[in-house]
Formats: C-alpha cells, structure tokens, sequence
C-alpha cells in the first residue's frame, strides 16, 4: 500500500501484538455519501479524530479484537441508522454525546481519503483514514441530536 494510515504507528503497535489491523476486508469508498457525529463547534479538537487518537488510555482497557477499531472513524451509510444508534447509545452511556458530539454531518468520501471496513449493524463502518486526509473540509453539519 502506497497510502500510509494517518494513525500508523499506533496501527503499528496493535499489529505488533498479533492483531490484524486494519482488517484484511478494507475497500476504497468511491464517492460515498457517508454521516458521522461531529460537534456543533466546527473547531472543535475531537471532530473528525478516532477514539484512540482522542483517549490514548482508553485503548489500554479494551479487548484486542476492538482495539484496532479504535484507530478508524465511525461513519454510518444512512442517517437514520445514524441517529439510531446516536439515541440508542445515549439511552446506555450517560452524556454519549460529549464523546462523540452532539451533531450529525454529512460528507462524500472517496479513495484519497482512506479506507473502508464492511458495514455492520446500523450501516455502521470504519474509515482508516490516509494521512493527507483532512475530513474538516469535507463535511457538513445537518441536524443537532440534542
């Protein structure tokens, strides 16, 4: 692969502990209408950053299988499913949305971005962002969730 991972040598350490990451299924997004939670403060440091980039700690108390995930954005294909899983997971974790944001944005994603995990359970997918990425430009806030 000739695109390195914005997040690679935190990539690198899971790998180093015999966990395939990012996972082997990855696909090059092609112009993908894609919605993710972002906070209302477009300048706000923990828009756009995966979970481990913003909580280093946190990967220390996770299973090995979901560290890797740790280090690609959550991103969902339709907004329903978005806001689904937004309402579903703040009814379980209090204060869900100071973690993730409070806002639903839009964006279209394509290969120089990144790269895709399949899409799971609510449309959910990860994105192993390129290291040339900047998703600030690419996305637009287009509803409040609280």
């Amino acid at each position: 692969m000739s695109n390195k991972f914005k997040y690679q040598s935190e990539i690198e350490k899971v790998q180093q502990m015999g966990i395939c990451c990012p996972p082997d299924e990855l696909t090059v997004p092609n112009n993908l209408q894609t919605f993710r939670f972002v906070f209302e403060d477009t300048n706000h440091l923990k828009n756009h950053k995966p979970p481990g980039a913003n909580n280093p700690q946190r990967v220390l108390t996770e299973k090995d299988q979901k560290k890797c995930s740790l280090y690609g954005l959550s991103c969902f294909k339709r907004p329903d499913s978005a806001k689904q899983f937004f309402s579903e997971h703040s009814k379980h974790i209090p204060k869900f949305y100071k973690a993730v944001g409070e806002t639903l944005s839009t964006g279209v994603l394509d290969g120089n971005d990144g790269l895709i995990t399949e899409e799971g359970k609510h449309t959910h997918f990860d994105l192993f962002e390129f290291e040339s990425c900047n998703l600030s430009n690419k996305f637009t806030p287009i509803e409040k969730l609280i």
